[in-house]
């Protein structure tokens, strides 16, 4: 049996804990500065996460951030870093204060980072800055952690760039028969799509409402919807080849699965069902996601390094990007989503 520490006792990180418990392994749940409450009723006689619904198998250790010491992460024979973006410094920093040996750092993050004038993935500029990281490991695909905290079939992939051997080696340790894993060496494709598909679900998702259908229980109509979503998938896979990746990856479970999924409900959705009916960003992010991290936000900024020509890159253009400008302009500029089925071009 092995030791899983996964950092970061927010909702995915402690769903995560599930299946690695359930397969006999100990599991230390660290929490981030922002889960002290979190950690403090999971460690309370049958606490319950408060976005979870059962307390936590028997074995995980719930423990708060500032009693995380050098032996805790010395034990563990993988990490696991759980954290939203915002919060990368923070678990870089603390693992390399307290990581004495090498060994695979997993990361369920989602995010971008700058490359000089260009654009990067986490597997490539993470390395770099957590020296004790060997290899890095990227979680991907469609997964509400809810969802998988309650035990419900999730299938998802994990990636790494050494012939897949790290990652394989993990997904023994974490498979059960409702958590389904697939491998893959393309890391930097399954991190591009764990970032653009929060990114695409705002502008997916704004063309549910920009349609209603009174006639539905939903209100939704679903053609154009159907429509944006191939649209997203297209550009997806475009912008996969740009950071490195491989096109197919946008096409399975990393890429449309988890688009899926993000369509489907959270904070990503919930801005684009705002922004189909006409509202801004800003009145969202002041309204109903006041103090939410919408992780899609962050990468529109990002992506905005692509709307001058970069080192080998020609600029996002609209004849192949259409909704990611769409998007971008509604974030950038904090106007209207100025997107229409007239711009479709899915092909």
């Amino acid at each position: 049996m092995a030791t899983i520490l996964i950092l970061g006792a927010g909702v995915m990180g402690s769903a995560l804990s599930v299946p690695g418990a359930d397969n006999g392994h100990d599991v230390l749940l660290v929490g981030s500065p922002l889960d002290g409450e979190a950690v403090a009723r999971m460690k309370k006689p049958g606490g319950v996460h408060p976005k979870l619904d059962h307390p936590l198998p028997a074995r995980v250790t719930p423990l708060a951030e500032k009693d995380l010491t050098a032996a805790h992460v010395e034990a563990a024979d993988i990490i696991v870093v759980g954290v939203s973006s915002p919060g990368i410094p923070w678990a870089v920093g603390r693992l390399n204060q307290l990581m004495t040996r090498r060994r695979p750092v997993a990361f369920v993050t989602k995010g971008l980072d700058r490359a000089g004038a260009s654009l990067s993935t986490l597997a490539e500029s993470l390395p770099s800055q957590l020296l004790g990281m060997k290899p890095f490991i990227g979680i991907g695909g469609p997964c509400i952690a809810r969802e998988l905290a309650n035990r419900n079939p999730t299938a998802c992939v994990y990636a790494s760039a050494d012939g897949e051997t790290a990652a394989k080696a993990f997904a023994e340790l974490m498979a059960t028969g409702y958590y389904r894993l697939s491998t893959s060496d393309d890391v930097t494709g399954v991190e591009a799509c764990a970032a653009l598909k929060n990114f695409y679900a705002i502008g997916v998702a704004a063309m549910q409402t920009r349609y209603p259908d009174a006639a539905r229980a939903d209100g939704q109509s679903k053609n154009p919807t159907a429509a944006a979503f191939t649209q997203a998938a297209l550009e997806m896979a475009r912008l996969c080849e740009r950071f490195g990746g491989r096109r197919e990856t946008a096409f399975d479970l990393a890429g449309i699965g988890d688009l899926h999924v993000t369509v489907g409900g959270g904070r990503n959705s919930k801005l684009g069902h705002g922004l189909g009916f006409g509202r801004t960003v800003s009145d969202m992010m002041t309204g109903e996601l006041k103090g939410e991290t919408v992780e899609g936000i962050d990468t529109a900024r990002m992506l905005s390094a692509w709307l001058e020509p970069a080192p080998g890159l020609d600029a996002l253009d609209r004849e192949n990007f259409p909704l990611a400008l769409a998007i971008m302009e509604a974030v950038l500029h904090d106007t209207p989503f100025a997107f229409g089925f007239k711009d479709l071009t899915v092909s």
